[in-house]
């Protein structure tokens, strides 16, 4: 009876243990003014940051597309920049952990990753520009009893021309296509214990397109070209 009564407690006791280790992760998605030049960018990050970590925040409040309030889909204009007018916007990946310190959550080596797809074709991007599929974050903070990240992507349009005109090209030739963005987070190594949030785009029908944008601009477009934080 001692011994099953020990097994039991014992039990009970790693139990506990693993609850008290269980990490929750909150991942959100929304459309942000360019972090790099956009005077729009801090207060955005100020009001994300303060409703992740208060559980009222909405995603994609700030797409384009009103219909994409609420859900992780996306606009190709929720994600181009370039340098002039208002710099375009970005994609932000909002990551919040209750809870935690960076101390805490680089003991349990917390990475992230992010994956593109773009007409079928798979884009590894950290992978692509850093050389590891995972990263350990380098700009999150403390923040409100816990720690809270952003990660950012967007396409760079009208790239080295600068002009309304190759910008309305490039997005021409980009809206056709149907993408998807893949963010996710980890702990120890461990795909089992990734936790991931799926934006989707879909595509306009280019005959849609050619009416949106003019006849003249059909045929027009530009190369992606990524733009990185």
């Amino acid at each position: 009876m001692k011994k099953v009564t020990f097994l039991v407690l014992s039990l009970i006791f790693l139990i506990g243990v693993g609850i008290a280790k269980a990490t929750t992760v909150y991942l959100y998605v929304d459309s942000a003014p360019n972090v790099y030049g956009s005077p729009n960018y801090s207060g955005w990050e100020a009001e994300a940051f303060e409703k992740a970590s208060a559980g009222t925040f909405i995603n994609m409040e700030h797409g384009i597309n009103p219909l994409n309030k609420g859900t992780t889909n996306f606009e190709i204009q929720d994600e181009v920049v370039y340098s002039f007018g208002d710099l375009g916007k970005r994609l932000h990946w909002i990551y919040w952990v209750p809870n935690e310190t960076i101390e805490s959550l680089s003991q349990k080596n917390f990475q992230i990753s992010l994956i593109n797809i773009w007409d079928g074709d798979v884009l590894d991007f950290y992978n692509y520009y850093y050389g590891s599929t995972w990263l350990t974050p380098t700009k999150w903070m403390n923040y409100n009893n816990g720690v809270i990240g952003t990660a950012g992507m967007a396409w760079w349009g009208a790239y080295g021309t600068n002009t309304q005109e190759a910008l309305d090209a490039d997005i021409a030739e980009w809206i056709t296509s149907e993408e998807y963005w893949i963010f996710t987070v980890r702990f120890d190594g461990e795909n089992g214990s990734s936790n991931s949030i799926t934006s989707y785009r879909a595509p306009v029908p280019e005959p849609a397109v050619i009416l949106l944008l003019g006849f003249g601009l059909f045929g027009l477009g530009g190369v992606r070209r990524m733009c990185r934080k």
